[in-house]
Formats: C-alpha cells, sequence, structure tokens
C-alpha cells in the first residue's frame, strides 16, 4: 500500500514540475505538454499506478507528435523564402 501511494505521489509531482517548467520556460509547448501530462502522468501513472506506460504514453505526446506537424511548419518557412526571392 505504501508503494502505491509512493508511486503515484511521485507522479503528481514529476509530471507536475513537467507542466510547471513548461509554463515557465516554454509556454507554446503547453498544447503538447499539459495533454500529456494529464493522458500520461495523470490517468495511467497517479490514476492505475501504470508509471512506464504513463513516461512512455507522455514522451509520444510530447515527441512525436510536434514531429508529425513539422512539414506544415515547413510550408510556410519555404513560402516566406520564395517570397523573399520574388521581390524586387
Amino acid at each position: 500500500m505504501a508503494r502505491a501511494v509512493g508511486v503515484r505521489l511521485a507522479g503528481l509531482i514529476f509530471y507536475g514540475a513537467a507542466v510547471a517548467w513548461a509554463w515557465w520556460q516554454l509556454p507554446q509547448t503547453l498544447p503538447f505538454v499539459v495533454p500529456a501530462a494529464v493522458l500520461g502522468g495523470g490517468v495511467l501513472h497517479v490514476g492505475k499506478g501504470r508509471p512506464w506506460w504513463g513516461l512512455l504514453i507522455f514522451g509520444l505526446v510530447v515527441v512525436v507528435v510536434p514531429v508529425l506537424l513539422w512539414p506544415a511548419l515547413g510550408t510556410g518557412t519555404f513560402s516566406d523564402l520564395t517570397d523573399s526571392f520574388s521581390r524586387d
């Protein structure tokens, strides 16, 4: 029983600190960090007591989802670059 409480308390501290750090240092990442902390940290780690699954889901949402959006960011950069060449 004490181990289960410790695992859940560690999850609250870890994912709370991750959200606080993201809010303080990189507020643009909050749309990825907060859902990842709620799903991975809140549901799996704290709620169900599955710390490794929670960490895996947190990492996937924070790392993989933004990587999937990189092509969309690249099109805007490419458009800005080509617009600068076409101006006289």
